[in-house]
């Protein structure tokens, strides 16, 4: 065909990572001017390459004669050429041959390939089970837009909408889901993120439902190998990955290994990317009618520790959102996520404000002096724990110990709590009146059981509720709670 015909080009509706507010895109192609102009006259031929802002047609980068151009015989060639583009979209990206006739003052544009719907924005990896594949069996108003585009399981980009891991022409067990998917959250955090940033958003398809942990392995697990052949394919260059994984890993043997493992995963792909990708995880949710409570709550503490102890390893909670079954959150609660994890990604990657999770920071045995300040009652002991953060304070539903998700054991078992306060005065605290003061050693959980407390307390503002924790030893952080309770309180 006369003019240009690329040979190596962007795909229509891929998305590009930017760095530093543009990208730059490779094209390859060749060239040929039209017999028809030939035996007119021509003088010289030159490929050239612009790119078209597709919401109004306005030229954003003009016509630019391409590098690397190597002539053949009748005004023929091959040419390659690199073209920095600034981060936003939609993009046209056309090409051109132009010519210059005999005839003095005459030139002509002929015909070129072109590559349509294409962004420069931040391109996100998704990986884990079914949570993260999207599983959700009702409905809610999530539609596609136009700047959120997705890499599907059929090796190519294309517009995000869902289901997003359909197996449609996917040739990969890698990619089979045993049942239908339905929506995720990432077509809503994509949306949200774009949103923030003012830039597109691509996404990778990697997840797929019912995964533990050990088909994540590095170098052995076919769901890790499968995610390192998408990073060739997609170019290699990502904002961050999308982690939502843990719930087919609760049993015991895996809950305890669940932290090695997924510190073992995040170094193996950053190896392999050849920088420090940050991950953005979620603590599981619930199953309904779960066992192994203990593991549930190994698994989720090993998520709260690799965010505390992991470089760029972040972590949102889930436990006060809804499902549409036993174990899988409900589409509305997809689309929540989805907007809470983008708003945590823009407080750590966009210089957006921090939207993290309340984590718990130390706590310590209320003093006689302060209990008379704040108006405790006398009876029993109070427990003053801090939290990290908490944008203004915290929201109770109940002040029943028995629904805030607190459970604390000691050497004579379970210390019972009988009461939960928090106000606007101390914003970052939360006091727990407790039957009896612990004795020696004791451990402190939250929210850890297979289907734990159903609503739990949440900041006000971010309504996120404080990541969930498992087994914590009082005193590991001061003095031992069995030296007895005096003007000066004392911490884990």
């Amino acid at each position: 065909m006369h003019g240009i015909t690329l040979t190596s080009a962007p795909a229509d509706w891929e998305i590009f990572q930017q760095e530093k507010g543009s990208a730059v895109i490779h094209l390859e192609g060749s060239y040929q001017v039209h017999p028809a102009a030939i035996q007119a006259g021509v003088k010289s031929a030159v490929p050239v390459v612009r790119v078209v802002e597709e919401e109004d047609n306005r030229i954003l980068i003009p016509w630019t004669p391409a590098s690397g151009v190597t002539e053949g015989e009748g005004f023929s060639g091959t040419f390659e050429t690199d073209i920095r583009v600034p981060a936003g979209g939609l993009y046209r990206i056309d090409t051109s041959l132009e010519t210059q006739s005999t005839v003095p003052g005459l030139t002509w544009l002929y015909r070129g390939d072109c590559v349509l719907h294409v962004g420069v924005g931040n391109v996100f990896v998704i990986a884990g089970q079914s949570n993260s594949a999207g599983y959700s069996r009702d409905f809610c108003p999530d539609p596609p837009s136009l700047d959120v585009h997705l890499y599907r399981n059929r090796g190519r980009w294309d517009l995000a909408a869902h289901p997003m891991n359909e197996s449609t022409f996917a040739g990969s067990p890698a990619h089979e889901e045993m049942g239908i998917p339905g929506p995720s959250p990432y077509l809503s955090f994509g949306k949200c993120y774009g949103k923030l940033t003012g830039m597109p958003v691509g996404l990778v398809q990697t997840a797929l439902g019912g995964s533990p942990m050990s088909r994540w392995k590095p170098g052995e697990g076919d769901l890790y190998r499968n995610m390192t052949r998408r990073f060739r394919q997609t170019g290699g260059k990502y904002a961050g990955i999308l982690w939502y994984q843990g719930c087919s890993d609760t049993e015991p043997g895996a809950a305890e290994q669940y932290y090695a493992n997924f510190k073992e995963y995040v170094e193996a792909v950053r190896k392999e990317l050849g920088y420090d990708i940050p991950v953005f995880t979620m603590q599981l949710n619930r199953q309904i009618n779960g066992i192994h409570d203990a593991c549930w709550g190994k698994v989720r503490e090993a998520q709260r520790r690799a965010a505390e102890e992991i470089p760029h390893v972040h972590v949102i909670s889930t436990t006060n959102l809804n499902l549409s079954d036993g174990i899988h959150n409900s589409a509305q609660a997809n689309v929540v996520l989805g907007e809470k994890l983008a708003n945590q990604c823009f407080g750590v990657l966009g210089g957006g404000a921090e939207f993290e999770a309340p984590a718990l920071a130390s706590g310590e045995l209320v003093t006689e002096t302060e209990r008379e300040r704040l108006g405790l009652a006398r009876e029993g002991s109070w427990l003053k724990l801090t939290f990290a953060h908490v944008k203004n304070c915290f929201l109770l539903y109940s002040d029943l110990g028995k629904d805030s998700g607190y459970t604390l054991e000691d050497g004579r078992g379970e210390v019972e709590i009988l009461k939960v306060r928090a106000n606007r005065e101390d914003k970052n605290k939360v006091y727990l009146h407790m039957a009896r003061k612990p004795e020696g050693e004791a451990l402190f959980s939250f929210a850890w059981q297979a289907d734990p407390v159903r609503l739990p307390m949440v900041d006000e503002v971010t309504y996120l509720p404080p990541l969930s924790f498992y087994r914590l030893p009082l005193g590991q952080r001061g003095s031992n709670l069995d030296a007895g309770e005096g003007e000066r309180g004392q911490n884990f």
